[in-house]
């Protein structure tokens, strides 16, 4: 009789494409303790997500009421496709992985952002003004891109935002949750950054490996190299002179690639592309159009204020 996978080579690595799941008659009289306390996970960082799987794997334990806030959704909910990625992949969960553990389906989650901890009566408050209650709580956000932050601008698909904190339309962080929505081709932003007669200027800044994702994802919706300006400032240059994080540097802002000359060699193809690339420059600023200087839809303009060092 044939067996199924016997013309499979012992050296093929290669995952199957299909998740199994099966349910036996001793999985059916096994007795489960069931735990119906609420925990609630904030951000689907991999230690998020991990930590989740690892509360599903208990096979003595049934947890009923688990609930994922992540702002976003799920990371593989936006991506149809591996090309349609606009920033690093993770290394610990690939969207394959992701989908075969069918979280969406055996716990609760919210496409939300946690704005408040109501920590006297165990509560989270929601962006769109939702309260969840919880028992147990953990937040595993992760490392999030502060640059906009320290110039007191968000970026603009996060709302509500504070009285003080101004948000431009066409100012994105690679943290932004609707990032890919802003992005979509068939969204205003990309249409003018794609239409040809115009030439919309486009500026990526930042040095981690999540810039160059960000450029492959703009040149395969159809930006004009030549319209990309690429400014890499240096990679201290927004700690503060209090304090001493040179030991964490490698962590909280690694360099794109490991080795400068890959780095060099990429940098040459970009600019042979017609990018354009300033090194050594720091954000110091984000300037908004007036009020009486409108673009045709009727939204501020915005754009970077640079200084090279």
């Amino acid at each position: 009789m044939p067996v199924d996978g016997s013309e499979r080579k012992a050296d093929d690595e290669t995952e199957s494409p299909f998740a199994l799941c099966f349910t036996s008659k001793k999985l059916l009289s096994e007795s489960k303790i069931v735990k119906n306390a609420r925990i609630v996970v904030i951000g689907a960082s991999d230690t998020g997500i991990s930590f989740v799987e690892a509360l599903l794997t208990i096979t003595y334990l049934h947890f009923t009421n688990i609930t994922l806030i992540a702002p976003g959704g799920l990371p593989h909910h936006n991506l149809p496709t591996k090309k349609s990625n606009l920033k690093t992949q993770s290394t610990s969960y690939t969207n394959e992985e992701l989908q075969k553990l069918m979280l969406e389906s055996r716990i609760t989650v919210l496409n939300a952002r946690m704005t408040d901890i109501d920590r006297s009566d165990k509560n989270v408050i929601l962006d769109d003004g939702r309260v969840v209650p919880y028992d147990t709580l953990i937040l595993t956000m992760g490392i999030q891109e502060k640059t906009l932050d320290s110039l007191k601008f968000a970026s603009w698909g996060i709302s509500p935002v504070p009285a003080d904190i101004r948000r431009c339309r066409g100012v994105l962080s690679i943290d932004d949750p609707h990032l890919y929505d802003s992005l979509n081709v068939e969204k205003p932003l990309m249409q003018k950054l794609t239409d040809r007669r115009r030439g919309t200027k486009c500026v990526v800044y930042g040095r981690t490996l999540n810039s160059y994702a960000l450029i492959q994802g703009l040149l395969d919706r159809g930006v004009q190299a030549k319209n990309i300006i690429i400014a890499i400032p240096r990679r201290d240059c927004h700690v503060n002179e209090d304090e001493d994080l040179n030991d964490e540097l490698d962590y909280i802002y690694p360099n794109a690639f490991e080795d400068s000359d890959l780095e060099t060699r990429m940098q040459a193809v970009l600019e042979a592309k017609g990018a354009t690339i300033i090194k050594e420059c720091k954000l110091i600023e984000v300037i908004s159009d007036k009020d009486k200087n409108i673009d045709s839809q009727g939204t501020k303009s915005s754009s970077p204020s640079l200084h090279q060092e």
